[in-house]
């Protein structure tokens, strides 16, 4: 039974780190998410943790349809954080364009 324990206690060790490690390499912001945040900046936005993530969320995507829904997720939150519609559209651009 203590080997079974041991073994059990192993491998929950390999996932741990395995999952440290992964999370250490993730990339925090990206110049993308820097510009769209930046632009936000510059019109007087406080770079809120919302919109830092639908800036992120925008600007990294996989083929056509995830850069639509991904553009179409940072609009709308960047617009229910009060951000005017004008501004969304160009911070959201900036992620998108700058990928």
């Amino acid at each position: 039974m203590n080997s079974k324990i041991a073994s059990a206690v192993a491998s929950a060790g390999v996932l741990v780190a395995a999952s440290a490690l992964s999370l250490a390499a993730a990339e925090p912001a990206s110049a993308v998410t820097r510009q769209c945040v930046g632009y936000l900046q510059s019109k007087s936005y406080k770079p809120t943790g919302e919109r830092v993530d639908a800036c992120y969320t925008a600007g990294h995507f996989d083929g056509w349809y995830d850069k639509s829904i991904n553009y179409q997720y940072c609009w709308g939150v960047l617009i229910q954080t009060g951000v005017r519609s004008s501004h969304a559209t160009t911070a959201c651009d900036w992620a998108q364009t700058n990928e």
